[in-house]
């Protein structure tokens, strides 16, 4: 079953720093990232992630590293569903960062 993560800026932390407002979530990987919900993903289970930001994971601890020195493995399709819901974009305000929520193979971790 697929799980449709929306309302949230998915960092991608690409060469272009590209950002995204629907990721899905299949398994462990992420089979879809883009700006609205495929209508093949109806019936899946949609959380709303509030506005926050979405970063990467790497080897379960976030990714710190900011702007111009992004260093962490690109979120893309295909990419085990490892990421972190923090309070900012770290794009645009990287000063106190808090963690909201983390996820592992695509389900939240307490």
């Amino acid at each position: 079953m697929e799980t449709v993560f929306t309302n949230a800026d998915f960092i991608s932390l690409d060469e272009h720093n590209n950002t995204y407002s629907v990721m899905v979530v299949k398994g462990k990987n992420i089979v879809y990232m883009g700006y609205s919900i495929p209508l093949a993903y109806d019936d899946a289970k949609i959380i709303d992630l509030g506005g926050r930001a979405v970063v990467p994971l790497v080897n379960d601890k976030m990714c710190l590293t900011y702007r111009n020195n992004a260093e962490c493995t690109k979120l893309e399709v295909g990419q085990s569903a490892d990421f972190a819901v923090v309070d900012k974009n770290i794009l645009k305000d990287n000063h106190d960062l808090k963690v909201i929520s983390v996820y592992i193979h695509g389900r939240k971790k307490d």
